[in-house]
């Protein structure tokens, strides 16, 4: 993805990844509870389809947007961006920030020790 999506953005990303194609009010609908008019949606919809991120396809006077990205990989490269601009790419460092912290719950870090078990193994 060659243009970041800001965080405005991303909640527009979300509605498309649980459902498309969606028409523009579909999408100001299932925002509702973000309190943006009509116009701000739209807005933020054009500027996506620049960017590269959603794409449309018109059905009569109405276009219907879909995401370029999968989910999955918007997510990897967002985590690979925070891991590089905040810990320098150090991920032990980034764990050990969550643990001392306590910023991870005993079924978080009992998630974390079967998934490093699974790679050691």
């Amino acid at each position: 993805m060659s243009n970041r999506v800001s965080e405005s953005e991303q909640i527009v990303m979300e509605v498309l990844w649980q459902e498309s194609p969606l028409s523009s009010q579909e999408v100001v609908e299932r925002l509702a509870a973000q309190d943006w008019n009509e116009k701000t949606v739209k807005t933020f919809l054009n500027r996506m389809v620049k960017k590269g991120v959603i794409g449309y396809e018109t059905q009569g006077r109405k276009y219907l947007y879909s995401p370029n990205i999968k989910r999955e990989d918007f997510i990897e490269e967002e985590s690979n961006g925070f891991l590089d601009k905040v810990f320098k790419g150090n991920v032990k460092e980034l764990l050990a920030t969550f643990v001392q912290n306590k910023q991870l719950s005993k079924q978080e870090l009992n998630y974390l020790k079967e998934l490093l078990d699974k790679e050691q193994n």
